[in-house]
């Protein structure tokens, strides 16, 4: 009580009643409830707790329990160097890892000289795996190679690229080429007692950035990072600080049912689905489009509309089966053919079945058509659309314009979904955005001022909060979340001010300071 408080986007309370973790009621006399406990709000505001429907915790958290710190350099010959000297230090065949090079062109700017060179300060008996800054191409040495059994012969896999010189592989991994070495030489090597206190980290800082969920898309093209058992540690010892939706990374139709998640859901760590790469990162050329990008290709598809791939990875027949098992899709993909090609084959198996059984998040949508806009909202409230205004509209859009020219204006439409009527679940894609990026304020920041790029439409801060909330929510299967109803959860973030009276131009991870957030009624952060 004594505060603002929001039961949705529009609708605000005088207070609200909690009683086992559940809103029972609001605008309540409190003298009718003399053994209740008062929370004061003391003029602050209060919202539907918010979700990041789209973040790599876990998968960071592997990665940061060997990683070496870089300090922002992305010179990779440099960070080679740093890596070498972490080699000297550590137990032979011990995994070590970095993050943050960038290059232009990730098939000519490193080559063999280059491995040499990293080789020599490496060792041979240390594996070695740099994440680009997207963490979409990765650099590893000769030793990690020789555990992957990855030679000038290994044949590219769907949707990636061993960049080879001669003949022989430089080192570079595109895409999902990343996951021969990652899922072989790396992560298996990473014991969950190192990543236990970096994932807790982790989810505490997001915790107090006022998130009281995340979507954890345990996986990447470097391969698969599922940690649930950790999370659910966590949770039993009392220290998870916000709940955990999860979904399984699987590349073909294959994997798709190894996700083995039945009778496995508590209160705060759930299954949300499967997670398919269609194609790779705008920011490096990687989406697959109609067109050619300034790299002269057309991205790079991990899926196909055929069986050209292999029936496996046949884009159609992998659809059928999760609708089958009646699963949700979270997809990752970015070009207006890798677009075309999740929306043909979904039209197709709504057609046969006369229904969706499973939600279809669609995350990026960059380069996104109207017309592929208007097939999204024929579709119903079943496809969403995950966007991620901080990373495409502010840090990537230097890399956009690089690759797609003038392609690049105006290529994340979100406005134009939003007015359309489609469902936006709002995210950070953490780590392939910026930490100081990730906190809500700053993305209604850019969404609300559009980046300062004129080509942005800007969003409201209404859209903004049913974006964090229902819309952030609609990615799961949680049906009393996202609001303040009755009946529903009591999960809140208090903020020191009213979100609507805040300036766009103003907004920051400081303003307006988060204040606490509560799952189920019980106050986690502070």
């Amino acid at each position: 009580m004594n505060g603002t408080i929001y039961i949705d986007a529009d609708n605000k309370v005088e207070n609200l009643l909690v009683s086992d973790g559940l809103v029972v009621a609001y605008n309540v006399n409190p003298q009718d409830y003399q053994n209740a406990e008062i929370v004061d709000l003391n003029g602050a505001a209060a919202y539907p707790g918010f979700n990041d429907s789209h973040v790599h915790l876990v998968s960071m958290a592997v990665a940061g329990s060997i990683l070496v710190p870089t300090k922002g350099e992305t010179d990779p010959t440099k960070i080679a160097a740093i890596v070498g000297n972490r080699c000297k230090e550590v137990p032979e065949g011990t995994p070590v890892m970095a993050h943050g090079f960038v290059l232009q062109n990730y098939d000519t700017d490193w080559g063999l000289n280059d491995l040499a060179n990293l080789d020599a300060a490496t060792g041979p008996d240390c594996p070695v795996m740099i994440a680009d800054q997207l963490g979409h191409s990765y650099i590893v040495n000769t030793a990690a190679m020789r555990l992957s059994n990855l030679d000038g012969l290994t044949a590219d896999p769907p949707g990636g690229k061993i960049v080879k010189h001669d003949g022989k592989p430089t080192g570079m991994l595109r895409e999902t080429a990343g996951s021969i070495v990652g899922n072989a030489a790396i992560f298996p090597l990473v014991q969950d007692s190192k990543v236990k206190p970096f994932a807790l980290g982790l989810i505490k800082k997001w915790a107090a950035m006022g998130y009281t969920s995340v979507v954890d898309l345990m996986g990447g093209p470097m391969g698969r990072t599922m940690k649930t058992d950790l999370c659910r540690d966590l949770e039993s010892e009392g220290s998870l600080p916000l709940r955990v939706y999860y979904a399984y990374t699987f590349f073909n139709l294959d994997d798709l049912e190894d996700y083995q998640t039945a009778g496995k859901d508590t209160e705060l760590v759930r299954f949300s689905g499967l997670k398919l790469f269609v194609d790779g990162a705008a920011g490096q050329g990687g989406a697959w489009t109609s067109w050619a990008n300034t790299l002269g290709d057309h991205g790079l598809n991990a899926v196909a509309t055929d069986d050209s791939y292999g029936e496996k990875y046949n884009l159609f027949r992998i659809l059928e089966k999760s609708e089958q098992l009646g699963l949700d899709m979270h997809y990752h993909v970015g070009g207006d053919a890798g677009i075309d090609a999740v929306l043909s084959a979904i039209e197709a198996v709504k057609a046969k079945n006369g229904s969706l059984k499973g939600t279809h998040t669609l995350y990026h949508l960059g380069l996104i058509t109207d017309d592929q806009i208007l097939r999204m909202k024929a579709l119903g409230s079943n496809v969403i659309a995950g966007v991620q205004p901080s990373l495409h509209w502010e840090f990537q859009r230097p890399q956009t314009e690089y690759y797609y020219g003038e392609h690049a204006k105006g290529s994340y439409p979100y406005s134009k979904m939003k007015d359309a009527g489609i469902t936006l679940a709002f995210s950070t894609d953490y780590a392939s955005n910026k930490e100081d990026l990730s906190w809500p304020t700053e993305i209604m920041r850019v969404a609300l001022t559009g980046g300062g790029n004129p080509d942005n439409q800007p969003l409201t801060m209404r859209d903004m909060i049913e974006g964090f909330t229902v819309g952030g929510f609609a990615t799961t299967r949680e049906t009393k979340v996202g609001k303040l109803h009755v009946g529903y959860k009591a999960d809140l973030v208090v903020y020191a001010k009213d979100l609507y009276s805040i300036p766009p131009g103003e907004l920051s991870k400081d303003n307006p300071r988060v204040l606490s957030t509560w799952i189920g009624g019980k106050k986690i952060t502070p």
